[in-house]
């Protein structure tokens, strides 16, 4: 695998040049840059497999340089220090990364997920969004979601329930389409928290901008827009309450 490194701390390179000999053998470092635009000019001389680009750079960041090189035909692993923001956005596009500093399991993890994307108009569709999100507002961005046949790029505000199934989580849209993502619920209630989500339930994340009326029978019933109900946990009662007198 041909591999660029565009980070404007040398050290962080050579740190990565390192961990890639050990880690990735097989592999080979064909060039570096140290800002967006000796990591453009570094990418189209070079014509990379791989790009392991940085965030923030002196002359821009990342999300800057994938906005000007239009037609992606590479992997990207992001290599960041820790920012939530960032770190959101990566995986509403299901973008990798690893954190500065970067751990060794963590660059072999990501290698190996980059490995298993095998098609550029997917990848094309990932950075996409991934630069699109940076510049919407919280309610236009979009979360990319792929089940075993087919990539999906869904409205997160059009995301009206998550429900657990095992280790799969299926989403229910707007639209009445089901979608089933092989992650977990605690994954999407982690990547939705500061939102307009609520996990009602451990097997049960809603999106309140679709919440219709909550039932204090039985237990609790949440009712949906959608005409879908679910239960509500006990320990979850004064929780859910609380946040609806803030609607």
């Amino acid at each position: 695998m041909r591999i660029v490194l565009i980070d404007d701390d040398a050290t962080v390179r050579e740190n990565l040049r390192l961990l890639l000999k050990i880690y990735a053998p097989e592999s080979s470092v064909v060039g570096e840059a140290s800002g967006v635009q000796s990591g453009l000019d570094c990418i189209r001389s070079n014509k990379p497999d791989l790009v392991l680009l940085d965030v923030e750079m002196k002359d821009g960041s990342g999300f800057d340089l994938l906005s000007l090189y239009k037609d992606i035909d590479f992997k990207l692993i992001f290599v960041t220090g820790h920012n939530e923001y960032a770190i959101k956005a990566f995986k509403y596009s299901a973008i990798d990364y690893v954190l500065k500093p970067v751990d060794p399991d963590d660059l072999q993890a990501a290698l190996l997920k980059a490995s298993e994307v095998h098609d550029v108009q997917e990848q094309r569709l990932r950075v996409s969004n991934l630069v699109q999100n940076k510049s919407l507002e919280a309610r236009k961005r979009k979360i990319l979601l792929k089940d075993a046949e087919t990539v999906y790029l869904v409205l997160v505000s059009d995301i009206i329930r998550c429900e657990s199934e095992a280790n799969y989580t299926i989403f229910y849209l707007l639209d009445k389409r089901k979608i089933m993502v092989s992650k977990t619920l605690k994954e999407f209630d982690q990547l939705f928290e500061g939102q307009s989500f609520f996990r009602a339930h451990q097997s049960h994340l809603i999106n309140l901008n679709h919440f219709d009326r909550y039932e204090k029978k039985e237990g609790g019933i949440i009712h949906m827009k959608d005409g879908s109900t679910l239960p509500v946990a006990v320990r979850k009662k004064e929780a859910l309450l609380s946040v609806l007198s803030q609607l």
